[in-house]
């Protein structure tokens, strides 16, 4: 499974800026949008120098994808600059594109060093999987195996029944890594990053104010996403990700999440607004 999901993050070139990707999930309601975010970091680190580093990708989610169709990645490049490299990249099915993204790289360079301290929490041997949760409960969503599937290890710090949906406190916690060895350039590592920081951020809202994406009556789906990359990321390595939400209003949830690696350095910081309204 995790070749399978490297493989479809991975689009394939088309011509010198175009590129070609299929979907992780054919048999979902539509395409996961980390999915598409993931892609569209990956073609646009396709046209860039090797030595430039991704450091930040902004993207607005405008239609939801069809699983069952092909995706077109174009990709504009807006900037090669001194030490930047800026790319737009627009995502398309059907001629009518799904997903924008702006993503900025960077040559890597010396300079002044602070971060956020890492929270302390329980290492993740000490936690099940989601999908050993999962298979114990009979709850595996074969459609959409994001969380309980065998291609990413998953364990929630703070687990949540969804079937039982009541306000928690603001904030959620897991460990996440690859299900394998992913001996792939650093522009991969940072894709899967970006695909699963499109987890937790609309569901850290609607825990906050106890509803449930089970339920039929709310409309819950991605705004928009801003990534940051602070250092390097290896995504077959534990990953701390935490995530707080910040304000529900208007229909729609605004969160912040960070990712770590195991050593407590801050690796990447994301943002996300989500809609979360009454059908």
């Amino acid at each position: 499974m995790l070749d399978q999901l490297l493989q479809v993050l991975t689009p394939r070139p088309v011509s010198e800026d175009v590129f070609v990707a299929d979907n992780m999930h054919p048999r979902a309601p539509r395409v996961f949008g980390g999915q598409v975010l993931a892609q569209a970091l990956q073609a646009a680190a396709a046209t860039v120098r090797a030595e430039r580093a991704v450091h930040s990708q902004h993207a607005y989610f405008l239609r939801p994808g069809d699983p069952a169709e092909a995706i077109r990645l174009e990709v504009d490049r807006a900037l090669d600059g001194g030490s930047l490299s800026s790319r737009r990249v627009v995502a398309l099915q059907r001629g009518k594109p799904i997903l924008v993204s702006s993503v900025s790289f960077q040559t890597t360079g010396a300079g002044d060093d602070f971060q956020r301290s890492a929270p302390d929490v329980p290492p993740p041997e000490s936690l099940p999987s989601e999908r050993q949760r999962a298979l114990e409960s009979g709850d595996i969503d074969d459609a959409f195996p994001l969380v309980t599937g065998e291609d990413l290890d998953v364990r929630m710090l703070t687990p949540v029944d969804w079937h039982n949906p009541h306000p928690l406190p603001p904030s959620l916690a897991l460990w996440v890594r690859a299900n394998g060895r992913v001996d792939h350039p650093d522009s991969v590592h940072a894709s899967l990053l970006a695909y699963f920081s499109d987890t937790l951020m609309i569901d850290v809202c609607l825990a906050a104010t106890g509803r449930s994406f089970l339920q039929q009556n709310l409309q819950v789906a991605s705004l928009d996403h801003a990534l940051w990359f602070h250092a390097p990321v290896r995504a077959d390595e534990w990953l701390l990700h935490t995530v707080e939400a910040e304000r529900v209003a208007a229909g729609r949830g605004l969160a912040h999440g960070r990712f770590f690696n195991r050593d407590g350095v801050l690796v990447a910081s994301v943002s996300q607004q989500g809609l979360m309204r009454q059908r």
